[in-house]
């Protein structure tokens, strides 16, 4: 078989998803429209990994206080926002892919799977003309990761371990996320720099105001103060897992809303934004401290960058184009697929998985909670308390819970 490319992203809205345009989402999800050449613009990836935090319901609009848009997630009031950008997303990668096909041919990506969890989600879409026949039935899971199973904080150890995919159709037994031959990790991961850049410098997204070497100097000397990477070498987390280089844009948090360029003075500037991924054909060494070039016999890294001039968000989104080397083997069904390695010294050994009453527990425990929290709190704060700014309103309330409803009916029978 032929090798599949693969483009996976990541974007903390900040909780201001409904202000974003088609214009904002075709700048996320088709970067390449920018390049100047046309053997970048017609590269097409054959499956998409759209990875969203902090989503906020479209439903809302963008005047209402910060606090009701996070307790809505809470809540589990996204549902028409997951609705309406599959759509919207679907439109904009099926439209691209027909404009730049020979003869204009029509094409399509269709979903292969949704899953959220609160304000977390990710979508996965696929290239119909060269996916067909490659890829097998999707398995979702999810994990509340906070105190008492509520879905609002993460952690990589108790992902490693409370991230079970069970068995069914597509799989033969329980599996582990590296129980798998290619593993890609995104989200917002919160590593910010150990301090502020020397003299208070602050990155800038390009060369306008400096030449480019002075530019990749800087870069370079703000990732020697990255956590993760501070982290990883400590064999923490991330064992076994890579990324794409951090020079080739700059932090991507704490950005200043409604600017291209430009940092809050209030927090620690930091890649936040990450997207870390293994292979099994990955050879040991590259995840030494002085790892060599990539080799061609294992997955490469074709496109890796920001999109700066999304502005709706205190976050810039990411992305990686990534080459997976063409299928070595005949496997009778992905659970007798290749896996990847143990991570190399000094990494912790991977966790075991909790057993599954345990888990099943908690996750019913925390998605009680989520709602026993995120209901009242909502409720309160769209009353108002008789506060003419902060309450919605009993009417409002109503037309946002029939929305959500409306669009999930309409969604179900289409």
């Amino acid at each position: 078989m032929s090798e599949l490319t693969v483009f996976c992203t990541t974007y903390n809205t900040g909780l201001q998803g409904s202000l974003a345009q088609e214009q904002d989402l075709a700048s996320w999800l088709i970067p390449v429209l920018h390049e100047t050449t046309q053997e970048n613009y017609n590269q097409l990836p054959d499956i998409y990994a759209i990875g969203v935090e902090e989503l906020l319901p479209l439903h809302l609009a963008c005047e209402l206080p910060i606090l009701f848009r996070q307790l809505t997630s809470v809540a589990g009031l996204s549902f028409g926002v997951l609705v309406a950008l599959t759509d919207r997303i679907e439109s904009i990668l099926s439209a691209h892919a027909t404009s730049i096909s020979p003869g204009r041919e029509p094409e399509r990506f269709r979903l292969v799977s949704r899953t959220s969890r609160v304000g977390v989600a990710l979508w996965v879409f696929a290239r119909e003309k060269t996916t067909q026949g490659r890829l097998g039935k999707a398995v979702t899971s999810s994990v509340g990761l906070w105190r008492l199973g509520l879905g609002n904080k993460s952690a990589y150890n108790t992902i490693l371990s409370s991230l079970i995919f069970y068995p069914g159709d597509a799989l033969a037994h329980p599996v582990q996320p590296f129980q798998t031959s290619h593993l890609f990790i995104m989200g917002d991961l919160n590593y910010r720099l150990t301090k502020l850049p020397k003299a208070g410098v602050y990155p800038t997204e390009n060369g306008a105001t400096k030449d480019l070497i002075a530019l990749e100097r800087e870069r370079e000397a703000l990732v020697s103060l990255d956590t993760l990477k501070h982290e990883q070498n400590l064999g923490n987390v991330f064992g076994g897992m890579r990324e794409g280089d951090l020079t080739r844009f700059a932090p991507t948090y704490k950005r200043v809303v409604g600017q291209v360029e430009g940092y809050s003075k209030k927090r620690i500037p930091g890649w936040t934004d990450r997207i870390l991924f293994a292979s099994h054909t990955d050879p040991a060494e590259l995840y030494s401290p002085n790892a060599p070039e990539t080799p061609s016999s294992t997955t490469q890294i074709t496109q890796f960058n920001s999109a700066p001039e999304l502005t709706i968000s205190d976050h810039k989104p990411v992305y990686m184009v990534a080459t997976l080397p063409p299928v070595r083997h005949d496997a009778a069904s992905p659970s007798l697929a290749p896996v990847l390695p143990p991570p190399p010294p000094p990494s912790r050994p991977r966790p075991a998985a909790r057993p599954r009453e345990e888990l099943i527990f908690w996750d019913i425990v925390g998605s009680v909670l989520d709602r026993l929290i995120g209901w009242p709190w909502t409720l309160l704060v769209l009353l108002g308390f008789g506060n003419e700014k902060a309450g919605m309103g009993v009417s409002a309330f109503l037309a946002l819970i029939w929305g959500v409803w409306w669009s999930g009916v309409f969604s179900g029978s289409a």
